[in-house]
């Protein structure tokens, strides 16, 4: 039979809902286990228009009341959205962030957030599921993917991703058709491979540099070295560790070292240290030190390690501490 006679499931998306339990479960079967709570309940008016298409949902969300929304863990997909109006932020770790309509948001699986919706915020919301990125992402690396692809939740829209949101705009409103081109396989199959490759190239993620790296046809075994540094920065690692870990002579390691980072490969590794050592400053929980900070980071010389700090960062680590502290 003719691959045209086949046609691609598609799921239509459409919700009105104004109990708080009816729209939480909504948006579970949606984009997977969340908490929510709303302060006003009698105002409630949850929409929810769209659909489901193979390994992405598209959809217009809105509450019409503020809305607190708490995720543990998304687990199987990635939720992605950008107010059409109003506002919404998130509370993630120590941060957080203001989403508007020139400033996105992603949460990735493993990560818990706590997302805030405005009354008038009204957005489009993406899912892509979890498998279907990690599996592009193989392709792109040409290698197993090991741990889950963590993106910056901030998406700006500015090159890239502000031309991703304008694709998922233009299929958003396609796919509210009865029927269209997308329903054919090798139509919608293309058109979701160049989503989710768009999104791996455009916004941040703990995978952007190995992916770089093999565009520009760096050594791949630059980025598993770093790896392999940044798990160890408390330890005193130096040139013939790294020949070992790699297996590379360390003629090759200095060239590519200079060629790429511009320093030796023993220099990057105290340079990953010190930036290691200025987050931690930067985030200090109570009961934190400057002192246990840096020796956690690898820097038992703390009178030397302070004059360095101040020639790198314009400040001794107390002014960095002291800073996160108040």
């Amino acid at each position: 039979m003719s691959q045209y006679h086949h046609r691609v499931q598609r799921q239509f998306l459409a919700a009105e809902l104004n109990s708080i339990s009816s729209a939480r479960d909504w948006m579970r079967s949606v984009c997977g286990p969340h908490d929510l709570e709303i302060l006003k309940p009698n105002e409630l008016l949850f929409r929810h228009q769209g659909a489901v298409l193979g390994q992405l949902s598209f959809g217009v969300i809105e509450y019409s009341t503020s809305a607190h929304v708490k995720t543990q863990d998304l687990l199987h997909s990635y939720s992605i959205s950008l107010p059409l109006a109003g506002s919404q932020y998130i509370e993630h770790k120590k941060d957080r962030i203001e989403s508007n309509p020139e400033l996105g948001l992603i949460v990735s699986p493993g990560h818990p957030v706590s997302l805030i919706l405005g009354a008038d915020c009204r957005k489009q919301l993406v899912r892509i599921s979890r498998a279907a990125v990690e599996q592009k992402l193989a392709a792109l690396l040409h290698r197993e993917i090991t741990k889950p692809v963590i993106f910056e939740p901030g998406i700006r829209l500015n090159e890239g991703m502000g031309d991703w949101w304008n694709t998922v705009a233009t299929l958003q409103g396609m796919l509210q058709n009865q029927s269209s081109l997308f329903d054919f396989p090798h139509v919608w199959a293309s058109f979701q491979d160049t989503l989710i490759t768009g999104l791996l190239y455009a916004q941040p993620h703990n995978y952007s540099r190995e992916l770089e790296d093999r565009q520009l046809n760096r050594p791949a075994y630059l980025h598993e070295l770093e790896a392999m540094m940044q798990e160890n920065l408390d330890k005193s690692l130096n040139l013939s560790d790294f020949e070992q870990l790699v297996g590379i002579g360390r003629e090759r390691l200095y060239k590519d070292f200079h060629q790429v980072y511009g320093c030796s490969p023993v220099a990057h590794f105290r340079n990953l240290r010190y930036e290691e050592v200025r987050r931690r400053l930067q985030q200090a929980d109570a009961g934190e030190s400057v002192s246990s900070i840096a020796m956690d980071c690898g820097f038992t010389q703390l009178g030397r390690f302070a004059k360095e700090y101040q020639q790198r960062f314009g400040e001794l680590p107390s002014a960095t501490f002291g800073k996160a502290r108040r």
